[in-house]
């Protein structure tokens, strides 16, 4: 079978998608449902997107017009924002009718849990807006209209709604149409007055505009800036108490900031900006300059904070690359905050330490910064790299004790800030000595036993080099990295035989051979690494290593031994060299006779004393070493609330604990639900679906839900017995919609709980592959072929469809029991067909599903293709572009796409704000390149890197990372918009296994803390890159001692809380008991009301044991591995801190300030 084009894909993932879509309305239609119809829209582009994601873009032809200006500006998605902004606000103003907000009754606030919040039917204006039918009228009349109208502001709500919605409609396609940023980062628009009583424009931000990223937020205050023009809105007048509030508002901010400026640097933002920044109050209150006219909250704002401090100053020369197009002068303030200046531009590599800037507890460093021993760079892209995602040899990661494998994120370096690795085992391994005093390079990753270091089977004594790490040069494209001298390779050195026509040699008398014959360079096979020894240690090497005549052996004195080891050549436990490493020395032994060592110190290292003393070209084998340390762990596992529920259904405050639904039949207590309204039989319900017909929320009110009529019958009907099956306290939903029981009582039969929107999510550990073997996902050839792979046999490889995922095997039964249960819940209570029918894990592979990032708003479609063993999921560069997001460390989720077409509702999310965020509100079904993550053009698509890119490493000044692109490296931006954008594809390197390496880390398999620090220390005693002194007063200081000081400071402003019915209380009654009233009863005696205390025993929050856990752990890091003076002496004051403030044990009677 001939592999599908990729149109035939899209075709048959567009019919699969709309086979569901009528399998869920079918099922919705029953009324099981908050709404009768799925609350999903498809979109195939990010025009599409970007209009259905805004409920005020309905009805125009916005998606034509993003298209339409996209072709005008060459996709340059910045300058179609800007435009879109205008039109859209010009649309608003032209054909808009004010109405009031029925939702808010005109105030533009709702009360939401006993919270105030802002109306999102208006968007907190009070008003809405409706629109005449010229609003589909052609964009450029629209626009000749605006800019003959004189635009006096004649109502100053109904300007701030349009202009609010052309920020929102330029922040969508800024963001792709899949961020919710537009939705609940951009709060409203007003219009404010200054001294002078002239008019100028108020942005009001919220959290979720963090979303947006730092170009988003700010290019947001440049559209407004914009719009305020077209509407004649001055520069807003800052008073000096608007100044001091933003100060204190940075300084009060405890969730951090990516930069905080000073305080000069505020002013110049504030008085400066064109745009009036404010933000929606959150958290703790401002001391000084309260109450001032123009802030409408006394608390920080963070929404304004992320714009100011993220936004404009991060992202200030990319925003005034716009303004100086545009000509608008006002913004030449932001060049304060253009760090680099003309000729500040250094290239150089140097060592970096903001790796290890913050490590943690039980995840060791692997390398120092460049230091020796540590991860050598080599060029290239593995099949199972880019986007971030990197490779290294399975026995690397099993000679670090399983502390790196598949999925787990590794801070590095350079060339970007964090990476997740993927087996490559065509790269060269781990040089590893074992505990006979043996040492080689390790290529069978079984030669390492399967322990954690601390093991007394853990057979390394000592890790010399790490091994190579593949990193694919779109690494330093994206990361602005200059490229750093490349190693001397074997596909460098292949291409240079190659010129002379010849073959790769396949021994060392070959190579030799052909350095004599043709002046080529040594084959890098058998040049060990020279650079790590100094000539005089390579001199002592080579005069004390000794040839028998009788066998050939060559011997090295016990003295040198470790100088063979820095070296990486192979050597026996009896001294005896071996391997292709060992060929240069012993090639050069004779010529050792005439040479004097008094002479060596002409050269720089051992490199250069071979080099000198060889009869051909010797090049370097290394050339950087890469510092890392462990980042997040790998991870993949169904997504459980905290606690586990079952059902979005309310069972009341008086249920303990356990939040059983039994419970809540059982005790009937009235609880807070949303009311609606039928039209048809004019009668009051809960349920959003009446008479065949959607109800009309009403208010919400106390009500007795009588849920045991509801769940006796549905247990009844799923055909199980009674069960620990899990509900909701209280709703946190806008109008309080409650989700049907028999979902409830259906997961808990099939063994899944579900998420707050009603869904079944699975988060796991993004990750890169652009081409696979069927074999290795458990995929046969006659299911690849029905997908459209061409495949002969399980070990073809195969290139990965932008839409194809590979899932993990550990979350693989809880997926299957999920599509069992959509089956069942159609079956139970839809009353129709089974639609997964899966028996197996292998019936799952072609079934669709959704990817969705937690920070955005949209999900994309995707498909099954298999399994493999690893924790996080496989997916091709594009689908995880598609979500925003890369591959260093980012976890995301997926849902099957039935589940979310029918269980998914807008009505289930909660009504704070930041509700809408990982929602699939849309779904996109088909994955356009260049409307993706610019991150995701930079992936390289060559099989190999010619010569020209190589040398061009190794020019004096190492040279920015584009260009290579002018030395033969393709990336995938250099082919938009022709076949080879989405098939064709190549990778440098392959592997003969998705799946190798060790299946468990020891961060998530030891027990304790201690066990994990302990095995990260004993690998740091095995690396020859590592400095455990160092790593020890670095894990001290930024984690142990920070934690134990601040459980410190929280023992001492800690509540004390009651078990019995969980109440807290800052100052605890004087009865030392809990005195909440559960309910008021009447005395029978003298019939008067009573209260019911719980009278429950008070307890501590926080515990001698939380605030000293780390006391012991510290001592003994610094008592076996040592630490700098500071860090002793800083570990010594806090450790007494914490003897003093408890009561030592160890004594037997406290001393007395009088004796008696």
């Amino acid at each position: 079978m001939t592999r599908w084009t990729h149109d035939a894909y899209i075709n048959r993932l567009k019919s699969d998608c709309d086979s569901a879509y009528e399998v869920a309305e079918m099922a919705r239609s029953k009324g099981f449902d908050p709404r009768l119809s799925v609350e999903i829209p498809q979109a195939f582009d990010l025009a599409d997107r970007c209009q259905k994601l805004l409920h005020f873009l309905e009805g125009r032809n916005t998606a034509e017009q993003i298209r339409e200006l996209t072709v005008q500006h060459d996709g340059n998605r910045e300058m179609v924002a800007l435009d879109m902004a205008k039109i859209v606000t010009a649309e608003s103003f032209l054909y808009g009718k004010k109405i009031k907000c029925g939702n808010c009754d005109g105030s533009g606030s709702v009360k939401i849990n006993n919270y105030n919040r802002s109306c999102d039917d208006c968007e907190g204006m009070g008003i809405r807006i409706e629109y005449s039918d010229d609003i589909t009228t052609n964009w450029e009349e629209t626009m000749k209209l605006f800019e003959d109208n004189p635009r006096k502001i004649k109502d100053k709500v109904f300007t701030s709604l349009c202009i609010y919605h052309g920020i929102c409609a330029g922040l969508a396609i800024l963001t792709e149409g899949i961020l919710v940023a537009p939705l609940e980062g951009v709060v409203s628009c007003r219009i404010v007055e200054n001294s002078d009583r002239s008019q100028s424009l108020a942005i009001n931000y919220a959290g979720p505009i963090r979303s947006a990223g730092g170009t988003g937020q700010a290019l947001s205050v440049l559209i407004g800036d914009i719009l305020r023009r077209e509407f004649n809105l001055v520069p807003p007048q800052i008073t000096f108490e608007e100044a001091e509030r933003y100060k204190e508002e940075v300084s009060k901010y405890s969730r951090g900031l990516q930069y905080r400026p000073s305080n000069p640097q505020l002013e110049i933002i504030a008085y400066n900006c064109p745009v009036y920044i404010d933000g929606e109050g959150v958290g703790g209150e401002v001391s000084g300059q309260r109450d001032l006219p123009r802030v409408q909250t006394n608390k920080v704002r963070e929404g304004m904070l992320l714009v100011m401090c993220e936004g404009l100053v991060l992202k200030a020369p990319k925003i005034l690359k716009y303004t100086e197009s545009l000509g608008f002068e006002e913004w030449n303030w932001l060049k304060e905050f253009t760090s680099k200046k003309e000729g500040d531009v250094d290239n150089s590599i140097k060592p970096s330490e903001k790796y290890i800037s913050d490590i943690l507890a039980g995840r060791p460093i692997f390398g120092q910064p460049m230091e020796k021993g540590g991860f050598r760079l080599r060029y290239g892209r593995s099949r199972l790299a880019g986007l971030a995602t990197t490779a290294i040899h399975p026995a690397t990661m099993q000679a670090l004790g399983g502390f790196l494998i598949i999925g787990t994120q590794m801070k590095y370096e350079r060339p970007g800030k964090a990476t997740v690795v993927t087996p490559c085992d065509t790269i060269e391994g781990p040089y590893v000595e074992f505990l006979d005093g043996s040492a080689k390079r390790v290529y069978d990753r079984t030669d390492i036993v399967d322990v954690a270091p601390t093991d007394i089977d853990w057979n390394i004594k000592k890790i010399w080099d790490l091994g190579e790490l593949l990193v694919p040069v779109g690494e330093f494209l994206e990361n602005n990295h200059p490229l750093a001298p490349s190693p001397y390779v074997h596909e460098w050195h292949e291409q240079v035989l190659s010129e002379k026509e010849l073959s790769y040699p396949n021994n060392f008398l070959e190579a030799l051979e052909q350095c004599n014959s043709n002046g080529v360079p040594m084959a890098p096979e058998y040049i060990a690494h020279f650079g790590d020894v100094s000539a005089d240690e390579l001199y002592d090497l080579m005069q004390n290593c000794t040839i028998s005549v009788c066998n050939s052996k060559a011997t090295v004195a016990p003295s040198c031994r470790d100088i063979a080891k820095q070296l990486c050549i192979d050597i026996d436990a009896e001294g005896v060299i071996y391997g292709d490493k060992s060929n240069v020395v012993l090639n050069n032994l004779l010529k050792m006779k005439d040479m004097l060592k008094i002479n060596l110190g002409i050269y720089d290292s051992g490199l250069e004393f071979i080099q000198d003393m060889s009869d051909y070209e010797i090049k370097n084998p290394v050339s950087i070493r890469i510092g890392g340390r462990m980042g997040k762990p790998e991870g993949s596992k169904l997504r459980e609330m905290k606690p586990a529920i079952h059902c979005n259904y309310p069972v009341g405050f008086n249920v303990g604990t356990s939040r059983l639904m039994r419970s809540a039949a059982d005790n009937n207590d009235p609880t807070e639900i949303g009311i609606r309204m039928c039209d048809e039989c004019e009668t009051e319900t809960i349920w959003c679906v009446c008479c065949g017909k959607e109800t009309r929320f009403v208010g919400v009110k106390q009500e007795k839900l009588n849920t045991a009529i509801l769940y006796d019958e549905f247990l009844e009907r799923a055909g199980i017995a009674d069960g620990k099956i899990k509900g909701v306290k209280g709703i946190t939903s806008k109008e309080k919609t409650p989700e049907h029981p028999m979902k409830g009582i259906t997961r808990f039969k099939h063994g899944i709980s579900t998420f707050r929107d009603g869904t079944i999510r699975f988060d796991m550990v993004d990750i890169t592959m652009t081409h696979f073997r069927p074999r290795e996902i458990g995929m046969s050839v006659e299911q690849a072929q029905e997908l459209g792979y061409e495949a002969t046999t399980i070990d073809d490889i195969c290139e990965l469809r932008p839409q194809d995922v590979v899932l993990p095997l550990n979350c693989s039964e809880k997926i299957l029991a999920t599509a069992n249960y959509m089956d069942d819940l159609l079956e139970n209570l839809y009353g129709m067909d089974a639609h997964y029918k899966c028996e197996t894990i292998n019936d799952l592979i072609g079934h669709y599903i959704m990817g969705i990032a937690p920070h955005t708003s949209g999900a994309i479609l995707s498909r099954v293709i298999g399994f493999a063993n690893i924790k996080g999921h496989y997916g091709h560069p594009f689908f995880h572009a598609a979500k925003r997001r890369n591959c260093d460390g980012d976890i995301d989720a997926i849902l099957l796409l039935l589940d979310g077409l029918i269980n998914f509702s807008k009505r289930f999310l909660p009504g704070h704000r930041g509700g809408l965020m990982d929602a699939p509100l849309i779904l996109t079904t088909k994955i356009v390149p260049s409307e993706i993550d610019k991150e995701a053009l930079n992936v390289e698509i060559v099989d190999h890197y010619p010569i020209d890119f190589y040398e061009l490493t190794h020019s004096e000044i190492p040279p920015d990372a584009k260009e290579a692109l002018n030395h033969g490296i393709t990336t995938v931006e250099t082919v938009l918009g022709t076949d080879l954008q989405y098939e064709g594809q190549l990778f440098t390197h392959d592997t003969t296994d998705c799946s190798a390496g060790p299946p468990n880390n020891p961060y998530n398999t030891l027990d304790s803390m201690r066990e994990k620090t302990m095995a990260q220390f004993a690998l740091g005693d095995c690396l020859e890159s590592v400095d455990n002194k160092d790593q020890c007063s670095r894990l001290i200081q930024r984690h142990l001692i920070r934690d134990m000081r601040g459980n410190l400071r929280a023992f001492g402003q800690q509540k004390v809380r009651c078990p019995k019915c969980g109440s807290s209380y800052r100052r605890p009654p004087l009865s030392g008991r809990c005195m909440l009233i559960l309910e008021s009863k009447e005395n029978p005696f003298s019939g008067e009301m009573e209260d019911i205390l719980c009278d429950g025993r008070l307890i501590l929050t926080v515990t001698h044991g939380s605030v000293s856990k780390y006391d012991g752990l510290m001592e003994e890091l610094v008592n076996k591995f040592g630490a700098d003076e500071y860090t002793e002496g800083l570990y010594g004051q806090v450790s007494k801190w914490v003897r003093e403030t408890f009561e030592d044990k160890t004594i037997k009677s406290q001393s007395r300030l009088i004796d008696n």
